[in-house]
């Protein structure tokens, strides 16, 4: 599986449905957060499943264990390959939702990647969802090699926070794809990069060149 995840950070499903298209040839999964699916819903999930592309749906779920663990199984209905949960949620919401059988994976978060924080911080977080359950975390880059070495290879770190160069923006920790790569990524998250080039599959054609180490 193409280790890239474009962040579909849009507002309408035909422009969604268009970068699906033409960037498929580089991306297996395509991330939706809480703007597109209260925009499109079953319809987007469905769109990117029918292009034969997996869907990473990032809606950080945090409530009690047991509307969390109903959650998880309402994102297994739908047929998605991944969800978040929020690492804050604590011990017991995050065994509840590891608890449902056949589920999508679950990628837990750590700390945004628009807060400053310290690893010690992320590792206790990313220590706690191993121990839950929980198949990986959201992390930024500068954590990515920490995780792995005290949590496992087969530990999922999934990286947002990815710039092609320096960029001025509200991500604080942000890494190049390939130093991502490099680190222990098992996928990493692009939006901005992707969605406001002026040619989307080339830039798109390039990040996978860029990961394929």
């Amino acid at each position: 599986m193409k280790k890239t995840i474009l962040a579909l950070d849009v507002y309408d499903f035909q422009k969604a449905e268009k970068l699906v298209k033409e960037t498929s040839p580089y991306i297996d999964v395509y991330k939706i957060g809480p703007i597109l699916f209260l925009q499109a819903g079953k319809e987007i999930v469905k769109m990117i499943k029918d292009n034969g592309k997996e869907v990473f749906l990032d809606l950080k779920f945090h409530d009690i264990p047991t509307t969390v663990k109903r959650s998880v199984e309402s994102a297994r209905e739908l047929g998605v390959f991944s969800l978040t949960v929020h690492s804050i949620g604590g011990e017991e919401m995050l065994k509840a939702a590891a608890s449902v059988e056949n589920r999508p994976k679950i990628w837990a978060v750590t700390v945004l990647t628009s807060q400053i924080t310290i690893p010690e911080e992320v590792l206790r977080r990313a220590k706690l969802t191993k121990t839950c359950g929980i198949d990986g975390v959201i992390s930024s880059p500068l954590e990515i090699s920490l995780i792995k070495k005290e949590c496992g290879k087969e530990f999922n770190v999934v990286t947002p926070g990815i710039r092609l160069a320096k960029a001025n923006d509200d991500q604080k920790r942000v890494a190049t794809p390939e130093t991502a790569i490099k680190e222990g990524a098992d996928f990493i998250v692009i939006g901005r990069p992707i969605l406001e080039a002026e040619n989307p599959i080339e830039v798109a054609k390039n990040i996978y060149e860029r990961t394929l180490l």
